[in-house]
């Protein structure tokens, strides 16, 4: 059983301009629900997946998001940074552990 080389730069570049004329014809509606209700229709799964969406993404400008200080969002998105600093600096810290040892990386 012999395979063929399929081109992905190539594959990737139709399956876009496909999607394109897909989503003009629905310019109301978000481009990711779009892309999901077309990507399942097409049967395409994985790794093709994400990267043709890397791609199609980029057809329509999104709109910029304005949080403003001290609201239910904004209070949302620090108590997530929060949370990813916090885990950033544990897992920093097992690294100088690992590195130095206990005595010295409880110094810093």
């Amino acid at each position: 059983m012999s395979y063929e080389k399929i081109d992905k730069r190539a594959f990737y570049k139709e399956k876009v301009a496909l999607f394109k004329e897909y989503a003009e014809k629905h310019p109301e509606r978000d481009l990711l629900e779009l892309y999901n209700e077309w990507i399942a229709e097409d049967n395409i799964y994985g790794i093709d997946r994400h990267k043709i969406w890397q791609r199609a993404r980029k057809l329509r400008q999104m709109e910029p998001i304005i949080i403003k200080e001290g609201s239910e969002e904004s209070i949302r998105l620090q108590a997530v940074l929060d949370i990813l600093l916090e885990a950033d600096l544990k897992y920093l810290h097992e690294l100088v552990e690992k590195k130095y040892g206990k005595k010295q990386a409880a110094t810093l």
